[in-house]
């Protein structure tokens, strides 16, 4: 059960999140030849300034 931790900014809109994660999840299928729904994608937010 793959599972990744992606850091972005705070300001980052839900539209682009949605988007990373489906990136992230079919990169991981392709890759692992693993199924979409055993993959989780946590998108962490962190100040812009870090």
């Amino acid at each position: 059960m793959p599972s990744v931790t992606v850091k972005i900014a705070e300001s980052d809109s839900i539209k682009l999140k949605r988007k990373l994660a489906q990136a992230v999840t079919h990169a991981l299928v392709s890759t692992l030849k693993t199924k979409s729904e055993w993959v989780t994608v946590h998108i962490d937010k962190s100040e812009s300034e870090n």
